[in-house]
């Protein structure tokens, strides 16, 4: 029986086999390595240094808080011009004053409703100017509006509701004349009610000293304020610009004196001459609402805060 050969070179088979194995592995091996290092790579984030890191970092300053200002140089006072509304000229020049003056305006002047507006959107204090009867009528007339004592109670509210309507930016009343009608309490208290209805102080000018109007005022609660100083009692700018820059000290304990003036040209020229800039260490006008609200005790009968 004849044998059968065997492959040939079986060695050699099985070397080449082995070195193809071995190529086959290294090639993985390395794909894989250059795989890692390149993931790496991409995911690394670069390191600052500490001190370059604080160079670049910017602080914001925390904000300080505004220094207190002391208090406002110069005497307080209070300013009110009356018997506005019959020239606008003279409105728009006391308008233009730098300071918070207010205003008392009648209720049928010829530009009482222009004169009102002006003044409104300028930001000042508006009060209506109420005329009331005086001691010399019928020689001096107080005009259309006015309230006398021969009138009834039902006659003064509808006259009263009818000048408020004539100047509905009013936030206060003032008396235009009145030396007859303002000594008599019992008409002055249906005023008052009117008034309180409404929220609305009062201020009396003082043209009669036996005035009965801080009584009747406090009788409905109505907060109250009344005249120190008339600026142009004497007329005249260098009378007026007295009264302004050296005014009487006020006897209830050095509070801020209430001034009343007119829309005379003098007396325009002596308020533009007392509160410019070199007088303000001398003089400062405040607030008429501001003023009552200060002012406490009977002044300001009720504790209610004036509308604004």
């Amino acid at each position: 029986m004849k044998r059968r050969p065997g492959p040939r070179f079986p060695f050699l088979g099985a070397l080449i086999a082995a070195a193809l194995l071995a190529a086959l592995i290294l090639f993985v091996e390395r794909t894989d390595r250059v795989g890692n290092r390149g993931t790496a790579r991409e995911d690394r984030v670069p390191e600052i240094p500490a001190r370059t890191a604080e160079r670049e970092r910017v602080v914001t300053p925390r904000p300080q808080p505004k220094p207190v200002p002391a208090e406002a140089p110069g005497r307080p006072i209070v300013v009110i011009i009356d018997d506005i509304g019959q020239d606008l000229r003279v409105v728009d020049e006391l308008a233009a004053i730098g300071a918070p003056i207010a205003f008392a305006v009648l209720p049928f002047a010829p530009h009482t409703a222009e004169a009102a507006r002006r003044l409104h959107a300028a930001g000042k204090e508006i009060l209506l100017h109420l005329p009331m009867e005086p001691l010399s009528y019928p020689a001096n007339n107080p005009g259309r509006g006015a309230l006398f004592t021969a009138m009834t109670d039902p006659e003064i509210r509808r006259q009263v509701a009818e000048d408020l309507a004539a100047v509905p930016q009013a936030v206060g009343v003032n008396n235009h004349m009145g030396s007859r009608f303002m000594q008599d309490e019992a008409r002055l208290s249906i005023v008052m009610q009117e008034l309180s209805k409404k929220g609305l102080f009062f201020v009396d000018s003082r043209t009669i000293p036996a005035s009965r109007g801080k009584e009747a005022a406090a009788a409905t609660g109505v907060p109250f304020a009344s005249r120190s100083v008339f600026i142009d009692h004497t007329k005249g700018y260098e009378a007026a610009l007295s009264n302004l820059t050296r005014p009487p000290r006020d006897r209830r304990g050095g509070r801020p004196l209430l001034m009343i003036g007119h829309p005379h040209r003098e007396t325009v020229r002596a308020l533009k001459e007392a509160l410019s800039d070199r007088q303000e260490e001398r003089l400062r006008v405040i607030p008429l609402a501001g003023y009552l609200e200060a002012a406490g005790g009977p002044q300001y009968a009720t504790g209610r805060k004036p509308p604004r």
